[in-house]
């Protein structure tokens, strides 16, 4: 119990900005994807809006909290470009029928 009253201390005292413009672009397109039926054109691009608050806006946190650890830079780097790498190869794949 007490892991999870630390965590939970951790994660309420971080402030993410996104703004409102990008949340509405990105439910815009989801909507639209939706509407006509493109499902994997939606989930990949909620992922790639994810992707971006999650390491690219918020990277000085991420920054901040590794601080001069080269350790920690590289996990954040790998992960990263591992999450990237996911979705690219996404787009190649070709679409999974029912059987």
């Amino acid at each position: 119990m007490n892991v999870m009253s630390g965590t939970m201390d951790f994660i309420a005292n971080k402030v993410v900005f996104i703004s409102f413009g990008q949340i509405g672009i990105m439910f815009l397109t989801c909507f639209l994807c939706l509407l006509y039926g493109k499902y994997k054109t939606g989930l990949l691009i909620s992922y790639f809006f994810i992707f971006y608050w999650g390491f690219v806006s918020n990277r000085i946190y991420w920054l901040e909290l590794f601080g001069d650890s080269g350790m920690g830079l590289m996990m954040y780097f790998f992960s990263a470009t591992a999450i990237a790498l996911m979705g690219v190869i996404s787009f190649f794949q070709s679409d999974h029928q029912p059987a």
